[in-house]
């Protein structure tokens, strides 16, 4: 019997334990992720893409643009089967082919430039990334799916751009039309990238029919989902009047803070990285510019610069004297078993140890309370925060607003004040809290902890005291005063 060598075998135990590092309780827990289940779930039982919202304060009245309903349609089966360690597999799958791709995407960079493709540092400095990624943007979210979609598009573009096989335009197309229904949102990048080679090509005096056949159906291809170039085009519904900046997410990072001190060393060694990778290409030239642009944006768009820092920092790693020559190397499917093995092991922890609902960042108690004190099959009104509304809807309440945004914005959702519901839901826990109750009629409004005792006396003079105060905050009763 063939001994094992140690270095591999090492290295082995290196991979799995990184992913081992990628604890699984802490990929489920965004507001997103609820209202995702609950709209998969609602289209399952009613056998149809949903084009207006759901379980709102106004019915069925508001339109909905359906731009990531791939995703709903998968995490919500996986829900309803196994609870949350159900949408663990889902992130598992999801990080098996990221890790896989991003690995390759770093490959493809060597070999375009004539290089040894595999590289000893590639696959450390590939985990390290994932780890972030995982942490930050894995969150039960459409973005676990198109991460590495829009990672493997790339990839074939690349490899489509060295030798034209059918089977890279093949793929190329393929997921232009699963990213259009999985997380529609993102897909112009890839309409960025298909220009970006055509432009090359045109430099290159490479373009042919066939090339510009390709593009052309993978342009044309993203228009195969239900809400057509709508939903393609949606970035521009969240953008109007800036309602984005609203949220956290889309607003400016602030690399000065410490909390964004990853943020800005990725910056920093993305900068040093490019001296070594453009290598005078233009296709190269054309990434670094439109990365740099979303890396710097804002945190959303700041997950494009951690997908692609491996095809820059894949040629980086040959100025390091060290590890110039070739290190300790393994065969794709060894490394398929190693992420195999590492990512069993999470998933038979957190069916083990099934994660709890943080009952300090979403009205779990609060919710118990109102939907005992609530006839069965009916829904209450429930006025709560953006960030919270979400487990709202999901628990059996109807809500004003939730994490789709887009109905919420439109003029069909003006109120009082002047407010869309997506501004009075995310203004309205404040002095105006009275106005907007009055003119929305909720049966019930869930208050967070952390309100000023003025505030609050202020509320509760309106509305009466709480009848229920938890862990995450209290809830107001508007029934009696209807009664």
């Amino acid at each position: 019997m063939k001994k094992l060598q140690a270095p591999k075998f090492l290295y082995g135990l290196f991979v799995i334990a990184i992913i081992l590092l990628m604890i699984p309780k802490f990929s489920y827990n965004d507001p997103d992720t609820f209202w995702h289940i609950e709209l998969g779930q609602y289209m399952i039982d009613h056998g149809q893409i949903l084009h207006h919202a759901i379980h709102t304060f106004y019915g069925d009245e508001l339109p909905y643009v359906p731009h990531e309903f791939g995703f709903q349609l998968l995490v919500a089966p996986l829900y309803a089967a196994f609870g949350w360690p159900g949408v663990y597999i889902l992130t598992a799958v999801c990080l098996f082919f990221l890790v896989l791709g991003l690995l390759r995407l770093g490959k493809v960079s060597r070999k375009e430039l004539g290089l040894q493709q595999d590289h000893v540092l590639m696959l450390p400095f590939v985990l390290l990334i994932t780890c972030w990624i995982y942490y930050n943007y894995f969150k039960g979210r459409p973005q676990m799916i198109s991460s590495f979609m829009i990672v493997w598009f790339f990839v074939y573009l690349r490899e489509y751009q060295m030798v034209a096989h059918k089977k890279y335009a093949a793929a190329m197309v393929a997921l232009s039309i699963a990213i259009a229904n999985f997380h529609a949102g993102v897909w112009l990048v890839i309409a960025v990238f298909t220009g970006m080679a055509l432009l090359e090509s045109l430099i290159n005096k490479t373009l042919n029919w066939r090339k510009i056949t390709v593009f052309v159906l993978v342009w044309l291809a993203g228009l195969l989902n239900p809400g057509g170039a709508t939903s393609l085009l949606f970035i521009l519904t969240v953008t109007k009047k800036n309602f984005n900046l609203l949220i956290n997410e889309w607003q400016p990072i602030q690399f000065n803070s410490l909390e964004n001190l990853p943020i800005l060393l990725l910056l920093l060694f993305f900068a040093c990285t490019l001296p070594f990778a453009l290598q005078r290409k233009p296709f190269r030239f054309f990434l670094m510019l439109g990365i740099l642009y979303l890396g710097v944006s804002n945190f959303k768009q700041n997950l494009f610069m951690w997908l692609f820092i491996p095809y820059f920092a894949a040629v980086f790693f040959d100025a390091i004297p060290y590890f110039r020559k070739p290190g300790v190397l393994v065969r794709q499917s060894t490394l398929r078993l190693w992420l195999t093995i590492g990512l069993l092991l999470n998933i038979a922890y957190i069916f083990t140890v099934p994660p709890v609902i943080d009952a300090k960042n979403y009205p779990v108690d609060e919710m118990n309370y109102i939907m005992q004190h609530t006839p069965e099959g009916t829904r209450p009104k429930v006025l709560a925060r953006y960030g919270s509304s979400g487990y709202v809807m999901f628990r059996g309440g109807d809500i004003l607003c939730d994490g789709r945004q887009d109905p919420f914005v439109t003029k069909d959702s003006l109120g009082v004040l002047g407010w869309t519901a997506f501004e009075r839901s995310m203004y309205g826990f404040s002095e105006y809290l009275p106005e907007i109750v009055e003119y929305d009629h909720p049966d019930y409004v869930i208050t967070g902890n952390g309100v000023s005792h003025k505030l609050f006396n202020e509320w509760a003079q309106k509305f009466g005291q709480p009848v229920y105060s938890g862990t995450y905050g209290s809830v107001f009763s508007l029934l009696k005063a209807t009664e």
